[in-house]
């Protein structure tokens, strides 16, 4: 799955002597290259979360080459948001649907109690995919691990975001761009954190659009944290059952044109809950990952003749590698001078990072 952008941090001086072939064969570039490759062929990263940093002119590079390959542009085009890389592992997968089929539980639950409330529940769904978004002329997407959208509404009401530690930080910006884009048609963003290998701490965070008249009369939205990481599993795997949970009103749902007129109730899961759907999820993460339980025969395997075109890459991957490789010596040998000042200035760039006025980040 794939987020919202970062930045791109000022790099080293360019190398003098040999910029187009630098240009041309960057370390960083070929490493995100790989994992664009793998993702496609079905071999992600074995990590959910992680950063590389890339100077203008790689970053610049890394879309050049991606275009020079069509089918590869083709997939990055269609699954990555600028370059930000989310793996969603089993865990994550898994407790997300877990929890979306609890809450759908808990919708069917307060309608047989609270009568009045099932013409507005039984147009409420679980649905998958991106949410497109469109301001200031620029259009992008993004896709929640969870959102509950009524039938009536253009925007779902309620998102929520699975998260790991590494990328707590980054739910702030995207909870900006959920509620705000949507002129808060989204209603509420929900993060649960999970310290992904560390314990097996989890915590939820909520976001809401605050909405408030300017001197000129128009309507202002700002987004406040209404929850910030209360945490309600601990690091031995215990509920914690001081917290709070998961609570939303109903009226959460939707926007106040539907939900007006509703009662007084909210969707709770609670912290128990919370940590039995997390725990499951944790098994079967265990499971697909140590290929856990009765396994058939071993077979002798056949597979269709395949032709030139559908051939795996991999040696043709390795021999680029190597060619990377050899024409980074060159440059090296070419220009020592330019290895020294990439030294230097890779220093200095780390101490006035904080004054950088314009950079860019991919993930």
């Amino acid at each position: 799955m794939f987020t919202s952008p970062g930045s791109i941090i000022h790099g080293p001086l360019t190398p003098p002597l040999s910029a187009d072939a630098n240009a041309k064969f960057p370390e960083r570039v070929s490493t995100i290259l790989r994992v664009f490759k793998g993702c496609k062929n079905g071999y992600p990263p074995t990590v959910p979360w992680t950063v590389y940093k890339l100077n203008s002119e790689e970053y610049e590079d890394l879309q050049r080459r991606l275009k020079d390959d069509e089918e590869l542009w083709g997939y990055v085009n269609d699954k990555v948001r600028k370059l930000i890389i989310r793996m969603a592992t089993t865990l994550h997968n898994t407790f997300a649907s877990k929890l979306a089929t609890k809450i759908m539980e808990r919708f069917e639950s307060l309608a047989k109690n609270q009568v009045e409330t099932r013409p507005f529940i039984d147009k409420l769904d679980s649905v998958n995919g991106a949410i497109h978004f469109e301001q200031d002329g620029k259009q992008f997407k993004h896709v929640p691990d969870i959102r509950f959208h009524h039938k009536d509404a253009a925007w779902p009401g309620v998102v929520l975001e699975i998260s790991y530690s590494q990328k707590r930080k980054s739910l702030v910006d995207l909870a900006e761009n959920y509620l705000l884009a949507s002129n808060g048609g989204i209603r509420v963003m929900v993060g649960i954190d999970l310290d992904y290998k560390k314990s097996k701490e989890a915590s939820i965070s909520i976001w809401r659009l605050e909405i408030s008249p300017c001197d000129d009369g128009e309507l202002q939205g700002e987004v406040i944290q209404e929850l910030d990481n209360e945490v309600f599993r601990d690091a031995g795997g215990n509920p914690i059952l001081s917290s709070s949970g998961l609570k939303l009103p109903l009226n959460n749902f939707a926007v106040q044109a539907l939900s007006n007129g509703l009662p007084d109730s909210s969707v709770i899961v609670d912290p128990k809950t919370l940590c039995t759907l997390l725990a499951e999820a944790e098994e079967w993460n265990d499971k697909s990952t140590l290929l856990q339980g009765i396994m058939p025969a071993q077979l002798k395997r056949k597979y269709r003749q395949q032709t030139p075109d559908e051939q795996l890459t991999t040696s043709d991957e390795e021999k680029l590698v190597e060619k990377e490789r050899r024409m980074q010596r060159k440059i090296e040998k070419a220009d020592k001078s330019y290895g020294e000042e990439r030294l230097s200035a890779e220093a200095s760039s780390q101490e006035a990072s904080s004054q950088e006025a314009s950079s860019q980040e991919a993930i």
